[in-house]
């Protein structure tokens, strides 16, 4: 079972604006953090296989498409996967933040 989050759109879309979903991982060794929406489309994974040991693995932004925001919300869902092991929920640990942010050209 992947772990859902609903995230509020900061501000209302204007025409050319891109939206993304911008993904803070934590450390999370050697592992990938996938994240769909709710129907099962990928909308990317994470692989950090630099950072060593324990360390934070970074900040990652994922553009969105725009059938993935509903009603000015972007609902995704996230699982972490490891070679040889089942897919499962993030710890917060792993995945501390996720936010939306908004970029205009």
């Amino acid at each position: 079972m992947a772990q859902e989050r609903s995230l509020a759109l900061p501000r209302p879309l204007q025409p050319d604006d891109v939206v993304w979903l911008v993904v803070e991982i934590g450390p999370i060794g050697r592992r990938e953090v996938t994240v769909t929406t709710p129907a099962g489309e990928i909308l990317g994974v994470i692989s950090s296989f630099g950072p060593r040991a324990g360390l934070q693995a970074g900040v990652y932004p994922l553009p969105l498409p725009p059938e993935a925001i509903v009603d000015g919300r972007v609902v995704i869902r996230l699982t972490i996967s490891q070679e040889g092991a089942p897919a499962r929920d993030p710890t917060a640990a792993e995945v501390p933040r996720v936010t939306v942010r908004i970029s205009s050209p």
